[in-house]
């Protein structure tokens, strides 16, 4: 290489390294590395200085925060060797402390950590909650489940809030079920991330999951299937994979055949909401009508417009709106399912419906005569809005996939929009005033292939670029759907949802993303996930 080549090399490289090094600034990537903090909080400044957390520190804990005191707890004793101090003599002591600011946001909090001790700074005890969560990463991040006599901590001031109220998490526990317990450590992983919203699937074709006291059948016949396609399916792929052997918890003779089933107690369901209320989760109940209801009219073949079970040319056949009798079925099965779920919303699904039998029906027919309506379409509306008006009138608000927009539909009506091959259904959902969710199904079916590409996919979704400035601002949210046709066992569900869930939160949660940096933060989570024996999928990148 002559000497006049080495010249311009070196000069290239130093403007280079400059590029790159100026980049990282902008980017403050010394900052990101350092935190190990998931979703990434609005504002971190490090600042000069450092803590020394020992047994001598004193956490002055406030009742009112009760679990935001039992996550801090539960930090430090996974971090020190030895339990700190609960005394109140705090002079000359490093202590832990909340400070009530009322000009936070009511999820947001602040963090202030010195060479004193650290304040945390809320609002309210969801904000508790919150900041409790992001002290506990950093704790995790320095001492990596390994107990020492001391941590050090910098010193730094955080501040937070989320970008959406709506973060949302969907489980299908139809096709194939999960326990109460699994469910609750679910509920333990989406509130380590702040995910805030437990969608649950409760019914459809393939099972009704959820016990109803006056129709005893929905359990008793509804809960249980002989094998199907898609155990066949997952079957097939055990051969090969231990991930798809369907649960044997769930397999069980009836009559001398072999079945596949299960169904959560009203109990069941006060133990799931109770806990997912400790952690401030609303856990949103779905049951799918008036289309995928096999497993309902399989236990009262009433409900259909032919008396009995069928297929269409795409979906199952429906319950009949047309009928009296069918609407009170669908009265009286959500008036128990608001006795046991105490939050504003609920879903009552309307998507896939397949209106043939409508077509066909002598009762339908008179029915569109005397309603006045002129398509099939209309009448899946009136259903919609009949039982959006009679939950409405108990206190709730409702939600529907947003297959409902091909008709009309009131506004007060929340759109969960997920055909994302449907290009105009969000402008038609905004134009039409409703609220909207975002879950578009190639970045957020999240049961979908896992691979890093598609990890970064979700991660890097952002409405504001993929969407009309119109639909943005009637987005109240996002959320990932789980669906578990080939999703037999829990090593599967972990394997496909884990780190997506730690990428959703981030897409949920926080006003600005880095991809890098969220792999250098991702590190010390996946360690977690380690002493935890989730059978995550690790990333091709990752160490």
């Amino acid at each position: 290489m002559s000497l006049t080549r080495y010249k311009l090399l070196i000069i290239f490289i130093i403007f280079v390294s400059f590029g790159c090094s100026k980049n990282l600034k902008s980017q403050n990537q010394p900052t990101l590395q350092s935190h190990g903090i998931i979703p990434l909080p609005k504002s971190v400044e490090f600042l000069a200085g450092k803590l020394i957390i020992d047994k001598n520190a004193i956490f002055l804990r406030e009742d009112k925060f009760g679990y935001a005191n039992k996550i801090i707890d539960d930090a430090l004793s996974m971090a020190l060797s030895e339990e700190i101090n609960s005394g109140t003599d705090t002079i000359g002591k490093v202590t832990i402390r909340y400070v009530i600011e009322t000009s936070l946001a009511e999820e947001g909090y602040e963090i202030k950590i010195s060479e004193k001790g650290i304040k945390l700074l809320v609002k309210t005890t969801k904000g508790a909650f919150y900041a409790a969560q992001t002290l506990s990463q950093m704790m995790w991040k320095i001492a990596g489940g390994v107990k020492k006599s001391s941590i050090e901590m910098r010193s730094v001031n955080i501040t937070d809030e989320p970008k959406y109220s709506w973060r949302g998490f969907h489980l299908d526990v139809a096709r194939h079920f999960f326990t109460k317990e699994y469910i609750m450590q679910t509920i333990d992983w989406l509130s380590y991330y702040k995910i805030n919203k437990l969608h649950l699937h409760l019914t459809d074709d393939q099972g009704w999951r959820i016990e109803i006291t006056q129709f005893p059948l929905l359990t008793e016949i509804g809960a249980w299937r002989t094998f199907n396609d898609q155990d066949s399916t997952c079957m097939a792929k055990a051969m090969t994979n231990s991930k798809y052997r369907i649960d044997s918890r769930f397999i069980k003779s009836i009559n001398g055949k072999t079945v596949y089933g299960g169904y959560y107690t009203k109990q069941d369901i006060r133990d799931i909401v109770e806990y997912a209320g400790e952690h401030f989760i609303d856990v949103i109940p779905e049951i799918d009508m008036p289309g995928h209801m096999s497993a309902a009219i399989k236990a009262y073949p009433f409900l259909s417009c032919t008396d009995s079970l069928g297929w269409g040319k795409e979906f199952s056949y429906p319950v009949c709106p047309c009928n009296n009798n069918v609407m009170n079925f669908c009265y009286r099965v959500w008036d128990e399912i608001i006795e046991l779920f105490p939050y504003h919303v609920v879903h009552i699904g309307s998507d896939e419906v397949e209106k043939n039998t409508w077509a066909t029906s002598l009762d339908c027919q008179n029915f569109m005569v005397q309603n006045n309506l002129h398509s099939l379409n209309e009448i899946q509306n009136y259903f919609v809005n009949k039982m959006q008006h009679y939950l409405e009138s108990k206190g709730k608000t409702v939600v529907a996939w947003d297959d409902v927009i091909d008709g009309k539909v009131d506004n007060n009506l929340i759109l969960l929009y997920w055909r994302d091959w449907v290009k105009d259904s969000p402008d038609r959902c905004a134009s039409n005033g409703n609220s909207i969710i975002l879950t578009p199904w190639s970045p957020f079916y999240i049961s979908n292939d896992h691979t890093d590409k598609t990890l970064q996919g979700l991660y890097e979704y952002d409405p504001e670029v993929v969407l009309s400035s119109n639909v943005v601002e009637k987005v109240i949210g996002l959320q990932s759907c789980v669906w578990s046709e080939e999703i037999p066992s829990e090593e599967m569900f972990e394997y496909l949802v884990y780190p997506r869930m730690q990428a959703l939160s981030e897409v949920e949660w926080a006003a600005g993303k880095d991809w890098n940096s969220f792999k250098i933060r991702l590190e010390s989570h996946l360690r977690l996930m380690n002493t935890r024996q989730i059978k995550y999928r690790k990333p091709d990148w990752a160490r």
